[in-house]
């Protein structure tokens, strides 16, 4: 079977789908380096990462625009995937504790009582699971991102929104 099809088994219903989501938090942390006790700042961060690294068109818009004055569809399509991040979190939540319960992650609460920082146990994951044939594009937009967003994983979650919705004219609101 191919990765593209074995892909399509997971994904059924990419906006609820769990497993989409376990998939794209392994991958989002193993390519920003948060493993093995390395800490990913604030889990709500998450809840936006997953749909970025997921959608080609996010990646090229965040990319490659500059300041406030985007067309308003993409400006339309950025503040849906904000939308859809604020929808989630409770849900990523909810996950991560599952996650952790298996071994797969290690929950840490952090200095502020509202935020809870996580780390991948990676060898608690089979190897093959880490096969970038089948994650291939999503590794590359996790890492185009990284390189975009310099300090993704320890930066605060209201100083990444703004990086990423803020500065491209996306309106935001206290989270």
């Amino acid at each position: 079977m191919n990765s593209k099809n074995s892909k399509k088994r997971l994904m059924y219903l990419s906006g609820e789908d769990f497993y989409l989501f376990c998939y794209s938090i392994f991958i989002i942390l193993d390519a920003l380096d948060c493993t093995n006790g390395v800490l990913f700042k604030d889990y709500r961060k998450l809840a936006f990462l997953i749909s970025i690294i997921n959608d080609e068109k996010l990646i090229y818009i965040i990319t490659n625009s500059t300041g406030s004055d985007i067309n308003p569809v993409d400006k339309e399509y950025l503040f849906n995937s904000y939308s859809n991040g604020l929808m989630r979190r409770s849900e990523m939540l909810k996950l991560l504790f599952t996650l952790e319960k298996k071994g797969f992650v290690t929950l840490e609460k952090a200095k502020e009582n509202t935020v809870i920082d996580l780390s991948l146990d990676k060898q608690s994951i089979p190897k093959n699971f880490f096969d970038k044939k089948v994650f291939s594009k999503e590794y590359k937009q996790a890492l185009v991102l990284k390189k975009n967003v310099r300090g993704l994983r320890s930066l605060k979650l209201e100083t990444m929104l703004e990086k990423i919705y803020t500065k491209k004219g996306v309106k935001t609101w206290a989270i």
